[in-house]
């Protein structure tokens, strides 16, 4: 998603996929997808009206909502489950757990966060990490990513033999580390700072 890399969220990535076939298609919205081809004969009628009808309950909740409806403490349980996973793979050659530390603190004062003007802070500082490499000022491959890309110099150690290889890589996932650290501490700070 073009936005997720200065922090604005999407609710919905892409409805009325393609039924699985035997021949794999590039896109399960179907080959046609962003191509010269992608012309109005392929829109089915039936799956717009409810795709339509879907967006415009979204929308209409997101409209009349007192607050958005963001929840980052939810987000904060992931990035420790998250954080976990990764961690088991690591073997003892970085330790996370000044990254769980800061994921519960967030946890334990996210639902402080009960104005619009702050959940949109939190998402711009949030967002990136969970959704692309982290550099608001590169664009990630339109490729598919694991979920917090940052951590992928993280995931690159727990995968490197020992050796040069390895050493080499703790340096990327202290960078990567240090770099979601202090995004995580943003938010703690967004969530303490008035709005």
């Amino acid at each position: 998603m073009s936005f997720w890399g200065v922090g604005i969220p999407s609710m919905f990535g892409s409805m009325s996929h393609q039924p699985p076939a035997p021949v794999a298609m590039r896109n399960p919205l179907g080959w046609w997808w962003h191509t010269p081809h992608d012309t109005l004969d392929k829109v089915d009628e039936a799956n717009l009206v409810r795709d339509t009808r879907i967006f415009v309950r979204a929308l209409w909740r997101l409209l009349t909502s007192t607050v958005l409806p963001l929840d980052f403490a939810a987000h904060a349980r992931a990035l420790t489950i998250e954080l976990r996973l990764v961690e088991a793979t690591l073997e003892g050659r970085l330790s996370l757990d000044p990254l769980l530390n800061a994921a519960a603190a967030l946890e334990a004062v996210a639902t402080r966060a009960t104005s619009d003007a702050t959940l949109m802070a939190l998402s711009r500082a949030l967002v990136p990490a969970d959704y692309t490499s982290g550099n608001r000022f590169a664009h990630d491959p339109a490729l598919p990513l694991p979920p917090w890309p940052i951590l992928e110099p993280v995931r690159a150690l727990a995968a490197a033999p020992d050796g040069d290889a390895a050493r080499f890589a703790l340096v990327g996932a202290r960078r990567a580390c240090n770099h979601l650290q202090h995004l995580l501490q943003q938010a703690i700070t967004i969530v303490g700072s008035p709005r």
